[in-house]
């Protein structure tokens, strides 16, 4: 995607999202969520299996996120999976992931223009 395609936009800021929480960002339809040594991850708003939402339905595990609805995990690179009751681990369809930076008390994330709010 060229850059022009895509600008930094702020998407929260830096205190409401804590190492545990899922924080919708309702206007660009992502949501924020921080890793175990709390970096910051901004992804699609829904899992790509259900539709489901993921500030509703979604519990940070350490680095994964999980939607809680059927148990898909995704990591912060937006690989997903399941994992069965025998610890067989089966992939499953991606969720998009934002390049995302964390600037003095904000978080920004590289969104695509077509998805700014008009």
């Amino acid at each position: 995607m060229p850059d022009s395609d895509v600008t930094w936009v702020t998407v929260a800021e830096s205190s409401e999202v804590m190492i545990g929480s899922v924080v919708p960002v309702d206007e660009r339809d992502v949501v924020v969520w921080r890793t175990s040594d709390g970096a910051p991850c901004v992804m699609d708003a829904r899992c790509p299996h259900e539709w489901s939402h993921l500030a509703v339905e979604g519990v940070v595990d350490g680095d994964q996120l999980i939607c809680c609805s059927h148990f898909w995990r995704f990591e912060r690179t937006g690989d997903a999976s399941t994992v069965d009751r025998q610890g067989r681990r089966t992939e499953r369809s991606p969720i998009s992931v934002f390049r995302c930076r964390e600037l003095e008390d904000r978080i920004e994330a590289l969104i695509p223009v077509e998805r700014m709010a008009s």
